[in-house]
């Protein structure tokens, strides 16, 4: 193997290639990246064995081959160098790094022990537009769990039906869920747990792909995403979602109107004081209450949108800011109907968001 690249692309790649690699297990091998050469310049494939990534980097290929090498050291040694431009050549079991002011030497590892590409090749969705899928997934990932113990309630549901997409996720406390109505072209119908935190991973993979394809394997036990020349292929939890649909509050009895950054600062300050605030809406105004015996005591007043009757209900501070800001436009809509029954967080205009709050008892 003998190439030159320009070292921001090899980098580039590099930095993709990083959310498929684990650095602390048992199998060393799973720490490095393998490098494949192509007709176009080199492939790059990781993997952590719960999601695998294969991507793209154009280079000068002298002479073709394929070695694994750590993939943190790879990097950093990218990251430090100050060349445009880096020629690399495999030597026996190394692989020697050369720019303009010096030389390096990696170890590589056996090729044959590096886990083979998934077969993962069924559309599922074509051309789904990166502007609309992965905001969805920033705003339903706050509602994701991270209890290891309820491994079920890690992950998202994608529901993929003919005219519409929904995206799910909980913790037990709350429920987030996104409806996507175009932008995209289902080849198949469908329903998969995708961890959250991969599905955060495909955001930062993606950068400035316009569109991303989903595949599923034949046994549907992972999934791939194909976008920007990348392919992250991701193993899907197993087990069955909760029946989230009867969470969904039939009607809202109260609807308050408020401005979200006032609310979002309130909601900040008194979460400074304690965990727990208290909400009390009537007479056009949202109160906002937190109290700790350690810390002191808050109390602050919002303008809001409301006729209907007074009511206190209380809520985690966290679990309400995240739900705030989930919301894109400057005024949010809290939906409530009693002090014990959940509250409703959404757009002012628009219903193809819901973040659902179970409230504290006071």
């Amino acid at each position: 193997m003998n190439f030159s690249a320009l070292r921001e692309d090899l980098l580039a790649a590099i930095q993709n290639a990083q959310y498929s690699t684990n650095l602390k297990g048992m199998m060393p091998i799973l720490s490095g990246v393998k490098i494949d050469t192509s007709d176009t310049g080199l492939v790059f494939h990781s993997t952590d064995l719960e999601s695998y990534t294969i991507c793209g980097c154009q280079a000068n290929v002298s002479d073709s081959g394929t070695c694994v090498v750590n993939l943190k050291v790879f990097m950093d040694f990218l990251r430090d160098m100050n060349e445009e431009r880096i020629v690399v050549e495999l030597v026996g079991n190394e692989m020697v790094i050369e720019g303009q002011g010096g030389q390096f030497r990696l170890y590589t590892m056996p090729t044959e022990d590096f886990p083979s590409v998934p077969s993962v090749e069924t559309p599922v969705i074509k051309e789904i537009e990166s502007a609309v899928f992965l905001p969805a997934v920033q705003k339903v990932s706050r509602a994701a769990s991270r209890d290891e113990k309820r491994p079920t309630l890690l992950g998202m549901l994608l529901e993929i039906g003919d005219s519409e997409l929904n995206m799910v996720s909980t913790d037990s406390y709350r429920l987030a869920i996104k409806t996507i109505k175009e932008g995209f072209q289902t080849q198949e119908e469908g329903q998969y747990i995708i961890p959250s935190a991969a599905l955060l991973n495909l955001s930062k993979l993606a950068g400035k792909a316009e569109k991303l394809d989903l595949y599923r394997d034949e046994n549907r036990g992972q999934v791939r995403f194909s976008v920007g020349g990348c392919d992250y292929i991701i193993r899907l939890i197993e087990g069955k979602f909760p029946k989230y649909s009867q969470f969904i509050p039939e009607e809202i009895e109260k609807k308050v109107g408020v401005n979200k950054s006032r609310i979002a600062g309130a909601l900040k300050r008194a979460a400074l004081i304690s965990s727990t605030v208290k909400l009390a809406v009537g007479g056009g105004e949202l109160t906002i209450e937190s109290e700790s015996r350690e810390v002191g005591e808050g109390k602050e007043k919002l303008p809001v949108v409301y006729d209907g009757e007074d009511m206190d209900i209380a809520f985690n501070s966290r679990f309400l800011e995240d739900g705030i800001g989930c919301i894109d436009g400057e005024e949010i809509t809290l939906g409530l109907s009693e002090p014990l029954k959940p509250g409703i967080i959404m757009e002012k205009e628009g219903d193809d968001f819901l973040y659902i709050i179970m409230p504290i008892r006071i």
